[in-house]
Parts: C-alpha cells; structure tokens; sequence
C-alpha cells in the first residue's frame, strides 16, 4: 500500500528549508518554473467563517510544480485569531502527490514554511523593486507573519540604517525591535541599524523609502499622506491600504494577477472587483521581473512601485518537495503506512 512521510514542525525546522537564505533560493526558482508555464495552480477554495470582512476562515489552495520530481500539492490554512500574543493565528499543512500516477509522498505542518516563502517572496521583491539607496524602512504590523518581514529587510536591504516598526497597541512591536536588534549587522560605517518601535503610524512612515504592510487588517489605514515619501510598497496583509493610496504608485506588481483577481481579498484585488481599479494599470508579475522578461524600473518617490503578494501555493509546494527530499535523506520525521 505505500508509505507516505509525516514531517512535524520541528522536523521541517531540521530540514532548514525556512531559514529565509535558504527559502529564497527554492522561491526564485519556483518563480522562474511558474512564469515558464511550469508550475500553476487552480482557484482557491475558501470557507468563510464570519460575514465581517475579517480575514476568518479556511483556505484549500491547489498547485503544480514541475521540474525535477514534479509534483501536485495542496495547501490547507486556516485563518483565525491569534490564540495568544506570541501565536501565530494562521495554521497551515501541505500534502504532497507524486504527478505522474498521484502517489502520496508527504503531509507536513506547513505554518513555518508559509511563513517562510512570504518573507522570501519580499525579499525578493526587495532585491528588484526597491531604490539602490534605503535609509528608512517602515514595517506595519508585529504579528505572525512580521518577524519574516523583518528577516527579509535585513537580508535584502542590508543598507538600511532604520527600521521602523508600528504595531497597534504598542507592544508587539516592541518585543520584535528588542528580540532583533542584537542581530542586525553594522553598517560599513560601524553603525548599527535602528529597530525602532513606534507608537504612531505616522511616525513609522514619515520619510520611509519602503513601506511593508503586514496585517490583518479589515479597513485601510494607509492613506495617500502615509506613502508620500515611500519609493516601494509591498502589501503582504489584508485590506491596508486606500483606493486613493494607490493613485500615487506608477507601477504595479504582483506575484500573480490573473489567479487572484475574482478571489483575493487583499485591497487590489477588491479594488478592481468594484470597478475603481482599471486591470491595464497591473504593469505585470515577479516572476516576469525576475526573469528579464518584463523591465520594471526601481522605485523613487515621483514613480512609485506596489508590490502585491497574493501568495502562491506554487511556493509552499516548492518548499515543502525540498523539506521531503531533505527529510527522507536525512531519516526526519514518521513513515506512516497509506
């Protein structure tokens, strides 16, 4: 009857796949294989919980990827309170199917690896979207997925001199800074960056040269005002940001349009569902940028640039077929017979 191979948090931990270097490598990939036709998914199926706009419910999220060991996988998150003030409020698992024949391979937690290929996915965008010089990052929110969002500025924009990190209530925010600030690498001026915690939204903005929003948030908080000075926005959250914010960018990326527009709930997309947003405005994709195929200047602040990540199942697949080859390499895990 087969096997198929369990694989914990901690053993996906073991594996190393979500150290954020290590998930960027398997993204940048996967983006390569998804905008070469070699990778795709189908439209997500969502169970909603509550009919408040609040980003409550359940998602099943399907997706190919080829290459060596193709296979299809699925995605199942749910989407809830956090449980605590350090928990996570998004739980997710992926299971994975060989392509050819539809063998079951493995069932893995998959909180981390979300988590993780998020963080990569702005890393990335960083990498290509964001000005040479960056002196001031804002990032809005302090929740699960925020810590993610930090690694990837620190990988990414290693010039940075200050971080700072708005959160409501003022609490979260500072535990990140103070959890973090040991770890930042000085400057070549000998100067350690700045994890700054801030009380005002305004104050964490004000003069930033990137903007990450990394909430979940159910009305828009970030207004024309706030990107002002902002060369990139990255949107990682919910509903952010105003229509009228987004009049100010020049650009807009996404890592996916076409998969994401009747379904997401991310302020784009409900932007364009209303009628408000015209579809010619999307410049194009990620992976068309990563891959020479589409020129999207850097950033400044005349000519804005929005990054959208919708966030593929294409990526958590790819993640967790790496954590499955490096778990059955290196014996990880539990094999349970199918």
């Amino acid at each position: 009857m087969g096997e198929v191979l369990w694989l914990s948090g901690a053993d996906v931990e073991k594996t190393g796949v979500c150290r954020l270097e290590e998930t960027v490598k398997i993204v940048e990939e996967a983006f390569g294989l998804f905008d070469r036709g070699e990778a795709f998914l189908v439209p997500e199926t969502a169970l909603h919980l509550t009919s408040d706009g609040q980003d409550q419910a359940c998602y099943a999220l399907p997706a190919y990827v080829g290459g060596e060991l193709p296979v299809c996988g699925v995605k199942w998150t749910a989407h809830g309170p956090a449980a605590g003030p350090e928990e996570s409020r998004i739980h997710a698992a992926v299971m994975l199917n060989e392509a050819e024949g539809g063998k079951p391979l493995a069932i893995l937690n998959g909180t981390e690896i979300g988590a993780a290929r998020t963080g990569a996915v702005t890393a990335l965008a960083l990498r290509h979207l964001a000005p040479k010089q960056v002196k001031k990052v804002a990032l809005c929110g302090a929740g699960g997925q925020a810590e993610r969002q930090l690694q990837a500025v620190l990988l990414a924009l290693p010039q940075a001199e200050e971080i700072a990190i708005w959160s409501r209530g003022n609490e979260r925010n500072k535990r990140l800074a103070q959890r973090f600030q040991a770890d930042v690498r000085p400057l070549p001026s000998g100067v350690r960056p700045l994890l700054r915690p801030v009380e005002r939204l305004e104050e964490a903005v004000d003069g930033a040269d990137v903007i990450i929003a990394a909430t979940s948030a159910a009305a828009p908080y970030l207004t024309p005002e706030c990107v002002r000075s902002a060369s990139l926005y990255c949107h990682i959250g919910f509903h952010e940001i105003s229509r009228e914010a987004v009049d100010a960018f020049s650009y807009i990326v996404a890592d996916t349009w076409e998969e994401a527009k009747h379904v997401s709930g991310q302020s784009l997309f409900r932007y364009y569902r209303e009628g408000s947003l015209d579809e010619a405005r999307v410049t194009g994709t990620l992976g068309a940028v990563i891959s020479g195929r589409l020129s999207v200047p850097r950033g400044t602040p005349d000519k804005k640039v929005f990054f959208d990540s919708f966030g593929l199942p294409v990526f958590d697949v790819s993640v967790a077929r790496e954590a499955y080859r490096r778990g059955r390499a290196a014996d990880l895990g539990m094999r349970l017979p199918w």
